[in-house]
């Protein structure tokens, strides 16, 4: 919807960062921060912060946040973008190895933030994360309890090892077993000859547009259709259908996910046009965030090794995953020492739930929603689910 039918300001700014929080003085790149003030929104008014996640952030997705949580005109919508992703990155004309972009200098970015503009909006503060993010913001009120009065974490990843098996299991299980099978043979009929060639691309294009169908609501209309098409086509005729909706319906999103987990260098006009933002979660990934897929059996639609995705890091960073050598990354470790009220949300059929916080985990200080029907981020879906989530993450600012 057009920002003239809402009737609400939409303010964008940007902030300036330092690239390292122990250097103050050091050099610096923007952030980049939208906001949305409802049509009477007084400026005391609760503020939901967004802290971005591993993909660019535009005003429609904060208007999404709107939406999905009741359209309530009694809260103020922030969103700060993560840093390397979007527009939010450094001068350096050379993007390929974004040292910069860290989970402890991210949550120092939104820290910065809050701190910035509180004196403008000074009604409490929730946080909110969604995935990677759910985990993010829940070590950011770990690390800044006296910044946010309640914390939302959606589909909250808690756990990060550096491979992982649990997205294949709920996979196996939201797709059916022949659905999954037609799918896992069609990935065998893909396998390279050397790395990042065409048929390494294609294979990444059908496992990254598969592996996102299967934590979407939308499967469950597809699926009987998508059943009886992979068992009956070739692999060459999966692969030209698959390419046409991603053209015609994703503006070529799927492929864009593919070539950019194969490209080896990245410069900052490349970086700018969005293109390449899963380059830098790559990157994360090797140096952090760890979680590559593998199957749980044999024969399943991931076919790579702990191996493979070492020498994967190698070729396109240059060095060893230091994900897959330090100590994970535990926002579960954080959770039980936590002085924050804690809002939970999963979803029963969520293939990220293997990493999520388990449904019958007592929250001490807050709240879990746990939908068995929903997929991840359920909340998003529901207009039902959103308003009893926000309202009770609310409750828990207000206190």
């Amino acid at each position: 919807m057009k920002k003239e039918e809402r009737n609400h300001e939409y303010v964008h700014r940007t902030i300036s960062q330092p690239v390292d929080h122990s250097d103050p003085e050091g050099m610096s790149f923007k952030q980049h921060v939208d906001i949305i003030i409802p049509e009477g929104c007084s400026s005391r008014a609760p503020v939901f912060f967004h802290l971005g996640e591993e993909h660019e952030l535009e005003k429609d997705t904060l208007f999404m946040f709107y939406d999905a949580y009741g359209k309530r005109d009694d809260l103020i919508y922030i969103q700060a973008e993560h840093r390397g992703y979007g527009q939010s990155i450094t001068s350096d004309k050379d993007q390929s190895a974004p040292s910069y972009v860290r989970i402890d200098q991210a949550i120092a970015d939104y820290h910065n933030v809050i701190q910035t503009l509180q004196d403008e909006f000074n009604g409490v503060w929730m946080g909110a994360g969604y995935s990677y993010g759910g985990g993010l913001v829940i070590n950011f009120a770990a690390k800044y309890p006296k910044d946010v009065k309640a914390i939302l974490s959606s589909s909250g990843v808690i756990d990060w090892p550096f491979t992982m098996d649990t997205y294949d299991h709920q996979m196996r299980i939201n797709f059916g077993e022949k659905l999954y099978q037609g799918f896992a043979k069609h990935i065998k009929n893909l396998e390279p000859k050397e790395l990042f060639d065409e048929t390494w691309l294609e294979r990444e294009f059908l496992i990254g547009g598969f592996h996102g169908l299967a934590q979407r609501e939308e499967l469950k209309r597809v699926q009987k259709s998508f059943e009886n098409l992979i068992t009956t086509i070739s692999t060459e005729e999966l692969l030209e259908i698959v390419h046409r909706i991603d053209n015609e319906m994703a503006n070529g999103e799927g492929w864009q996910y593919a070539t950019s987990n194969g490209k080896k260098s990245l410069t900052r006009e490349e970086a700018l046009t969005g293109k390449y933002t899963w380059r830098v979660w790559r990157y994360q990934q090797c140096m952090e965030t760890g979680v590559f897929e593998v199957s749980e059996k044999p024969n399943g639609v991931f076919s790579r090794s702990y191996k493979d995705f070492i020498e994967e890091g190698i070729a396109l960073f240059g060095e060893e995953p230091l994900s897959a050598k330090n100590p994970e990354w535990s926002p579960r470790a954080m959770i039980k020492d936590l002085k924050v009220p804690l809002v939970y949300v999963c979803g029963g059929k969520d293939p990220w739930r293997g990493l999520c916080l388990e449904s019958d985990y007592n929250i001490k200080n807050g709240k879990y929603f746990f939908y068995p029907e929903g997929r991840h981020c359920p909340e998003k879906d529901k207009l039902r689910r959103g308003r009893e989530v926000i309202e009770c993450v609310l409750n828990f600012a207000q206190k």
